[in-house]
């Protein structure tokens, strides 16, 4: 399909972003999809990202897949800021940094390691279903997915940790991580080491994947009560893009699809939402 360029209205200039992306994987076409009906793609997590990221900060994309988010982080921080892509699928890479390239953002820095709460060997499994589902846990488990069932396909990789990863790649404390990892979540927050102590990076952004989370041995209590150990709050991101909801520690969670969590504080988060537009109708 052609390139899709995106021109993105931000309240002191707009930067264009360009896609290459193929709809004959269910990924990139569903992000084609969002993009095509006048819409970001996850809305909840492009608009936060608008509100959050400014132009020279460091930021961390961790799952990447084909690259929107990463290219939308690189259009955001500028070629001032440095945005870390983290993406072990080699069914993702190519596409991925030919976004990159597409771009030309040299700020932006390709892992194709996969993260984990320690240094060491990992099976990373292909979603044959959906290369947007690939995994540290055999996607055949889920119900939806046929193909991955009938046909496992494993890789031996060599994790690493969030912390690591940041250190080597040469970037400061980020301002914001970004992670969808299909419930590797808990783990990868597990190994960011230093980083999340007493806040320094302000905001998280993570995908509650409570079936993944269970395959990997954590738990929607298990996520964010590590995230509330190093003092962050739970929000739950609003598809509209406004004011993020505030879950008290003690309230669950209950979804029917995949919902986006921010991890911040609500001084943080008021930085980014200064005002609320609240409207009433009477009877």
């Amino acid at each position: 399909m052609p390139v899709i360029d995106i021109v993105l209205d931000l309240p002191d200039r707009q930067p264009k972003i360009l896609l290459d992306l193929d709809d004959r994987h269910t990924n990139e076409r569903t992000i084609a999809d969002w993009i095509r009906g006048g819409r970001f793609y996850e809305p909840d997590v492009s608009l936060a990202l608008t509100r959050l990221v400014r132009e020279g900060d460091c930021v961390v994309d961790i799952g990447a897949n084909a690259g929107f988010f990463t290219i939308l982080l690189g259009a955001l921080t500028g070629p001032s800021g440095r945005v870390l892509s983290v993406e072990p699928g080699a069914d993702n890479l190519e596409r991925l940094r030919n976004n990159i390239a597409l771009n030309g953002f040299s700020h932006v820095t390709v892992l194709d390691r996969p993260l984990s709460d320690a240094e060491g060997r990992v099976s990373f499994f292909i979603n044959s279903d959906d290369s947007g589902g690939n995994a540290l846990w055999d996607p055949g488990r889920f119900p939806a997915n046929e193909r991955s069932r009938a046909t496992p396909v494993a890789h031996s990789l060599q994790a690493t940790t969030l912390g690591t990863a940041v250190v080597e790649a040469g970037l400061q404390v980020p301002r914001l991580i970004k992670i969808d990892t299909e419930g590797a979540e808990q783990r990868i927050l597990t190994g960011a080491g230093a980083l999340l102590r007493d806040r320094r990076v302000p905001y998280v952004i993570a995908e509650l994947h409570e079936f993944g989370l269970e395959q990997m041995g954590g738990s929607q209590a298990g996520l964010r009560g590590l995230m509330e150990g190093f003092g962050y709050a739970t929000f739950l991101l609003n598809h509209d893009g406004s004011l993020p909801k505030l879950i008290p520690a003690g309230t669950a969670i209950r979804a029917n699809h995949f919902p986006n969590l921010l991890f911040s504080t609500p001084d943080a988060v008021a930085s980014g939402w200064p005002e609320e537009q609240v409207q009433v109708r009477l009877p």
